[in-house]
Order: structure tokens, then sequence, then C-alpha cells
């Protein structure tokens, strides 16, 4: 529910969609998380072709590892995700929600988010290392291209009025929500108006993030560096995303996220019973698929 972001859709990242996809797609915007999980492999592979034309072997290779991953992922992390979500369940039931404990269930989907990401940094270096000139510049070009188009529509949104921002985020809420009522939109409109307009700061941190994401590629194909050094490159690069090590970016992202902490335990806790079921179902929906999914794993 960050003000930038629409309700869970899969990101496009090029090649991070190796260590990042695959947790996207369990909370993907599809019928159900049991499509896209089970589709994951085809829908990663698709979306990491718009940034790059692979070749038979390489695709191959994505296709091995993704596989491998997959297996891993439902054997050790679906348990985890389900319970991580009952765990957040138990804490709504109609007490009062802390903006620090908004701010631990973020810290608990990072972790999440981490350990894909050690898991999947040899999958990505693996794929690296194949990767030629003109296919690392392939990728730089598609990524500008986004970019650019990314910093259009987020200069829109600087332009855009509060009100507008507040019904824009309003909308995203009623995802978790349902219909938002009046004094929420309040809400949202004086949290907006009380901080900066965060669009233009994300943008400038995707392009960081191509820019590194590219030199690193560019590096890995100069110097042919063996799996496991190129695997501790690509974690390198995943905490840095997590956890700007550049201090003043670090504590922008830090205040950006405990403003929408703030307003988030505000809004669940000006909800009504009907849209704390309405949450509580979407949380359980979730809790229920991802036991499902194990489940299919250990039987098969």
């Amino acid at each position: 529910m960050r003000s930038d972001s629409k309700s869970p859709t899969l990101p496009a990242s090029g090649l991070r969609l190796l260590a990042l996809g695959l947790f996207a797609v369990l909370i993907a915007a599809c019928s159900t998380v049991r499509l896209g999980y089970n589709f994951a492999d085809t829908l990663l592979l698709r979306s990491m072709e718009r940034y790059v034309a692979l070749d038979a072997a390489q695709e191959k290779l994505v296709r091995q590892r993704l596989a491998a991953l997959m297996d891993w992922h439902r054997a050790t992390q679906l348990t985890d995700y389900a319970a991580f979500l009952q765990s957040a369940r138990s804490r709504l039931d109609g007490r009062v929600i802390a903006a620090e404990e908004i701010l631990a269930f973020n810290e608990g989907l990072n972790a999440r988010m981490a350990a894909l990401g050690e898991r999947a940094a040899p999958d990505a270096a693996a794929l690296a290392l194949t990767l030629t000139p003109a296919q690392i510049d392939q990728v730089e070009r598609k990524l500008v291209d986004d970019n650019i188009k990314a910093r259009k529509q987020s200069q829109q949104e600087v332009r855009q009025e509060v009100d507008a921002r507040a019904e824009k985020y309003a909308e995203r809420a009623e995802f978790w929500l349902g219909t938002v009522s009046d004094h929420q939109l309040r809400l949202v409109r004086a949290s907006l108006a009380g901080r900066p307009v965060d669009s233009l700061y994300w943008i400038e941190a995707r392009e960081r993030r191509t820019k590194d994401l590219v030199a690193l590629l560019r590096r890995i194909q100069a110097e042919r560096p063996p799996e496991p050094v190129a695997a501790n490159w690509f974690r390198a690069y995943f905490r840095e995303l997590a956890r700007p090590s550049n201090a003043d970016q670090r504590a922008r992202a830090e205040a950006f996220r405990r403003d929408n902490a703030r307003l988030i335990a505000q809004l669940v806790n000006s909800a009504s019973a009907e849209q704390r079921a309405h949450l509580d179902g979407k949380l359980a929906g979730f809790e229920t698929e991802f036991i499902q999914l194990a489940q299919r794993g250990t039987a098969g």
C-alpha cells in the first residue's frame, strides 16, 4: 500500500525477476495465487524476454534454474508464508494497531524477499555469465525506456493536487479494505498533504537500481568470475536494494515507510467491522492458497 504503487502486481525489473519475481507472482493480481504460481516459470520467462532476447541455450538454462528454484520455494517457503499471514491476521482481531506493527510486518516481508534473493543469486549469476555485450546493451535500452516512461508518469503525479493523489491512494487501499469511507479518505488526504510527494524519489531510486544492474552485468561479462563470486555480487546488489548504503537515501526511504505505516495504521484502526472482515478475508485467502500449494508439492 505504498502511495506510488498499485495493488499487488508483477514487477518489471529485468533480471531481478529471478530473485524477486517469484514472490511477486505469489501476490500478483491474478484470479488466484495458485494460477500465478503454477505458471510462474512461464510468466517470469516472458517478463525477462521483454528485456533481452535469449538464445535456446539460455532459455533452457533459465527454465532449469526456475524449476529448481520453485521446487525449493514450494518445499521450504510456502508454509512459512502461511504462518506469517496467520500471525498478522491474529493481530487484527479488533484491537488498535500501532504503526510500529505495520513496520514490523513490512520487515517480515522484506526478510522473506531477502531469503528468496539469497537463494536465487546463483541463478541470476549463471544467466549473467552467458550474456553477450549486445544482450546487455539490449537490457540497458529497455530499462532506460521504461525509466523514461516512469519518470513522465511521476512528474505528472507531482503536479497533481493532493485530492487527486488521495483518490488514487484510496483506490489502492480498497483492494485490502473494500470501500473506503469519507473519514478514511480525509485521513489519506491529510497524510499526503503533510509529507513530500514521493513519486520522484522512487523513480530516482529506480534509475539508480537500473544503472547499478547494468554495471553489474557489464562487470560480470568483462571479468568472467566463477559463478559463486558472481552470485555474491548479486547478493550485494539485492542487499543494496533493500537497504541503501547511502545514508541520505536510506533516511528518505525510511521516512516514507514510517509515514506510510502511520497512515496504514490509521486506516486499519478506523476500519469498520465489514472492512476488517474484508481485510481478514484477503489475508486468509492468500494463507489458504499458500498451504494448498505447499501440500501439492508434498503430494507430488
